[in-house]
C-alpha cells in the first residue's frame, strides 16, 4: 500500500515539474524581423494547390533556428485575368518548430524567391506572382485601342474614332486572354527568404 502511495507522489512530482517545462515551450517567441531562408518540403502550384491547403518547409540557414520547421497554409490564389496578366499565390506562416521541439507561433513575409526555375517573383505584398505576360497584354490592348480609333477617325469623324477605341480596344482584350492563364509552380526544395514580422 505504501509502495502504491509513493509511487503517485512520484508520478505528481514528475508532472509538476515538468509544466513549466511546457508552458515556456508555448510561450517560445521568434523575435520580429527575423531573416530565415527556409527550403519547401512540398510542392505548391497555382493550378494543383487549394486555399487552406497546408505546407511545411525547413531552415536551412546555419545558427540557432537551422532544421526548424515552418509550417503554414496557402491562403489565397488569383489567377490571372483578361487584364492583370499575372497570377498571384499568397503563403500565410502559422508556426515554427526548432529542432528540440520547442514551438513558436509566428507571422512572416517572403522577401526573396531563390532561382524560381520559372521566373516567379515576389511582389510588394509579399505575395508570390507568376512570371506573366501582364505588362505586355496591356500594352496589346492600348495598341488595339490605338489603332481602332485612328481607323474610327478616318472613316467616321470624331464619333467613329471613340467608336473605333472600344472595337480596337476590345480586339486588345481578346490578345490578352489568348495568352491563358499563368501559372505558378514552387516544387518542393525552392529556397526563399521569409522575415518574421510579428505574431
Amino acid at each position: 500500500m505504501r509502495l502504491g502511495v509513493g509511487l503517485i507522489l512520484v508520478m505528481t512530482f514528475v508532472a509538476i515539474m515538468a509544466l513549466p517545462l511546457s508552458v515556456s515551450a508555448q510561450n517560445f517567441r521568434v523575435p520580429d524581423d527575423v531573416a530565415l531562408r527556409i527550403r519547401l518540403d512540398d510542392t505548391l502550384t497555382s493550378v494543383d494547390s487549394q486555399v487552406g491547403d497546408p505546407f511545411s518547409a525547413t531552415v536551412v540557414d546555419k545558427g540557432g533556428y537551422q532544421n526548424a520547421r515552418v509550417y503554414g497554409h496557402v491562403a489565397q490564389i488569383d489567377m490571372s485575368g483578361r487584364i492583370k496578366g499575372h497570377t498571384s499565390m499568397m503563403l500565410r506562416f502559422d508556426r515554427l518548430v526548432t529542432a528540440d521541439g520547442h514551438r513558436a507561433r509566428i507571422q512572416a513575409e517572403i522577401v526573396e524567391l531563390y532561382h524560381a526555375p520559372s521566373g516567379e517573383k515576389v511582389d510588394v505584398e509579399g505575395a508570390i506572382e507568376s512570371g506573366g505576360r501582364g505588362r505586355k497584354s496591356i500594352e496589346h490592348t492600348a495598341i488595339g485601342a490605338g489603332a481602332g480609333a485612328l481607323l474610327g477617325g478616318i472613316f467616321g469623324g470624331g464619333k467613329g474614332a471613340g467608336i473605333g477605341s472600344i472595337i480596337g480596344g476590345a480586339g486588345g482584350l481578346g490578345t490578352t486572354a489568348f495568352h491563358g492563364r499563368q501559372k505558378i509552380t514552387l516544387t518542393s526544395g525552392q529556397e526563399m527568404l521569409i522575415r518574421i514580422i510579428g505574431r
